[in-house]
């Protein structure tokens, strides 16, 4: 597989508003996913991370601005829709290597959300994730 970075970035957002469990076959069989403080390694843990994330928040992502990409570099500023209303601010990060993600940093704006999750995190409470 080997399609443009920026189509693979856009293939990632439309799995997740669709809350599709197969968007780990996006990255990298070591891929490696960082925000909050934490690190997930390899396509088997970061499906289990999706699918915490899926089940428990339901993010829904939303452009907040237009892709941006360089080479195998794609960033992209999101609003995330969560239930109840709220919504949290992110920058996502991706490398992008033989149409596969290899690695994706996200950063979230501060949030009375986030803040919590990242407070969360510090901790090492692992009930609570972006």
């Amino acid at each position: 597989m080997d399609r443009d970075p920026a189509a693979v970035v856009a293939e990632y957002f439309s799995r997740m508003r669709a809350r599709d469990m197969a968007i780990e076959e996006l990255f990298h069989e070591d891929a490696v996913l960082l925000g909050l403080g934490a690190r997930t390694a390899g396509r088997a843990a970061i499906a289990q991370f999706y699918r915490d994330v899926i089940d428990r928040a339901g993010p829904v992502p939303r452009a907040a601005g237009p892709v941006l990409a360089n080479g195998s570099r794609v960033a992209a500023e999101i609003h995330i829709d969560l239930p109840g209303g709220s919504t949290v601010h992110a920058i996502d990060l991706f490398e992008v290597d033989e149409g596969r993600i290899r690695s994706l940093t996200y950063f979230i704006a501060s949030h009375a959300e986030a803040t919590q999750t990242q407070q969360a995190v510090a901790r090492g409470d692992s009930e609570t994730r972006p």
